[in-house]
């Protein structure tokens, strides 16, 4: 499902032919794919949610996530941004909804799971930080990373997230991996 979802997102990337937005849009791109990449290793072993396939790893599914949908989603969201800010507001708002509406039929379907006190009010505000920071991360980038590490650490103080013991045992895999792979 992850995959049709993948096709989906290109296909329509293809059709409003967002690539020839990419120059503009490649730091939000990358800042959305290093937040993803943040939260797997920020909550490694208390993660909020977790995405499920039933025929691809957990790793595979995040990867597709990471570097496929996520990024997607949002060069298509910001290809076709209106330029005044009532109608953004209105677009950014149109796109919450879809996300939850989506992430419900995928809870629904046991394509995502919700743990740790994470439930679709919290998804809400995600969805709400990542069209808007992805907008200010284009004209205001330092800003965006001072206001992003600021609501990360306090997602992280709310949820008592064991940052330390996560980033360790990250460390400690990452170790494993670069001593076996030079043996």
């Amino acid at each position: 499902m992850h995959i049709l979802f993948s096709l989906l997102l290109l296909a329509l990337n293809i059709q409003k032919k967002t690539w020839r937005n990419f120059t503009n849009y490649y730091p939000a791109l990358i800042y959305v794919c290093v937040f993803n990449v943040l939260y797997y290793i920020l909550c490694r072993d208390f993660l909020m949610w977790e995405l499920k396939d039933k025929t691809l790893s957990k790793s595979v599914v995040r990867a597709l996530h990471i570097l496929v949908i996520v990024p997607l989603l949002i060069l298509l969201y910001l290809s076709n941004l209106p330029v005044s800010l009532s109608k953004q507001i209105v677009y950014i708002n149109k796109w919450i909804i879809i996300s939850i509406f989506v992430e419900f039929i995928g809870q629904k379907l046991k394509m995502i799971s919700f743990h740790n006190g994470w439930n679709l009010y919290w998804s809400i505000l995600i969805y709400i930080k990542m069209y808007t920071y992805s907008i200010l991360m284009i004209n205001r980038p330092l800003l965006t990373w001072v206001i992003s590490t600021a609501s990360t650490i306090s997602f992280l103080i709310m949820f008592k997230v064991p940052v330390k013991h996560n980033v360790q045992t990250q460390l400690k895999e990452w170790r494993n991996v670069m001593s076996f792979k030079y043996r």
